[in-house]
């Protein structure tokens, strides 16, 4: 098989070129000789990509070494390039490293193995050089392609947005006129009604308030990401809001034999959130966790970390908890967690929400639990406002 030419040699000597020619005669690859410098650059252009190293005798009659190996940078940069010294010339080898950017020199008489050693470092180099701009190119050409697909993928994002934002609104006149047609004839205003009458008006009338439920948290959600919500962030008294929060759910707790409590500081600085959503966020949170809860029952607790600039809400149940491969569903749009049958009216976009909000706040919100002992749901709001406007 024949060898390619990788290495291209020029020096004025011939019985140094044989000697070359000899030294290399069992490596992989082949290599050039000449005395002529012309024919040098010749062979590079007629080699172009195949020739990885070359090497030049300083002295020469017609040119120096660092003069050819610089012409050799200007037309192949990519080419390692070594150079001969015959004599303890230190200013060619400065010059060498300097305007013809060698790889390495090389003293007369060389050392064999070292010689070897070197050409084969060289070609590795090149070789490796190679291998990473082909890399990096294509790395380029690949962002170049997800730039373009990230645009698609926004473009076509705000359209989804922009049109659940409208089917939602349209849905919401004809929901609200079955509610009111149902709720009417459930009233008995329009005629007395048989049990099985009223019980598929029933189960109508709660699949449209589940219906309208979905509606409203998806609006609630699309204007949130979108930026379309604004926030009143104002400093407020959250324990007074968590406290609100209990108490409008003591019933719900009651009805499931659920003790609801607070474990609450005495004293906390005033936090700036928006109200209305803190309301909801709690509201989603400690809704869920009766939801989940059959026995036991549910604790929230309020920690002042103010020398760390925040405030630690947690909302801790004897639920369930939740499997260690369903966790990472936690958060995201349209995911409902448990028996579906069981548990019944949600829409999988309340934690989502929250996180939204929570996350406008320039907070964070998280879970912790355990399959079969509970969970506990913390977020934080800081003290000093750190959120980026919106």
């Amino acid at each position: 098989m024949k060898r390619q030419i990788n290495v291209l040699v020029l020096d004025d000597e011939q019985n140094i070129l044989s000697s070359l020619k000899r030294l290399f005669i069992n490596e992989s690859f082949d290599i050039f000789t000449t005395t002529d410098y012309q024919e040098a650059l010749d062979i590079l252009e007629k080699e172009k990509g195949k020739i990885k190293v070359v090497m030049s005798d300083q002295r020469m009659p017609q040119i120096t070494g660092v003069e050819f190996l610089k012409r050799v940078k200007q037309a192949y940069p990519d080419v390692v390039r070594i150079l001969f010294t015959g004599h303890a010339d230190l200013q060619a080898a400065e010059d060498a490293i300097n305007v013809g950017e060698v790889y390495r020199f090389i003293n007369k008489p060389w050392n064999t193995e070292d010689l070897k050693t070197a050409i084969r470092q060289a070609i590795n180099h090149y070789d490796l050089v190679i291998e990473n701009r082909n890399l990096f190119e294509a790395t380029q050409e690949k962002n170049k392609e997800l730039k373009i697909l990230n645009k698609k993928l926004q473009y076509m994002y705000e359209l989804q947005k922009e049109f659940t934002s409208t089917v939602s609104h349209e849905l919401r006149t004809p929901l609200a006129s079955i509610k009111s047609t149902v709720d009417l004839v459930l009233s008995g205003t329009t005629g007395p009604l048989n049990e099985d009458q009223k019980k598929f008006l029933t189960k109508a009338k709660n699949n449209v308030d589940r219906l309208n439920r979905l509606i409203n948290d998806i609006l609630d959600l699309t204007k949130l990401e979108s930026g379309k919500t604004q926030l009143d962030i104002v400093a407020n008294d959250l324990l007074q809001v968590i406290k609100e929060v209990i108490e409008a759910q003591e019933l719900a707790a009651k009805e499931k034999n659920l003790y609801l409590k607070g474990e609450l500081p005495s004293d906390l600085p005033k936090v700036p959130f928006d109200i209305d959503k803190m309301y909801q966020v709690l509201n989603n949170l400690i809704s869920n966790a009766i939801k989940f809860t059959e026995k036991g029952g549910i604790i929230v607790s309020c920690i002042n970390h103010e020398e760390k600039n925040y405030v630690e809400v947690c909302v801790k149940d004897t639920g369930e908890g939740i499997k260690e491969e369903d966790k990472h569903k936690l958060f995201k749009k349209f995911q409902q967690l448990g028996d579906s049958r069981k548990h019944v009216g949600g829409t999988g976009l309340g934690l989502a929400i929250c996180k939204e909000i929570i996350n406008r706040h320039g907070g964070k919100i998280w879970v912790e639990s355990e399959f079969g002992v509970g969970s506990s749901f913390h977020f934080i709001l800081p003290f000093r406002e750190r959120r980026e406007s919106n």
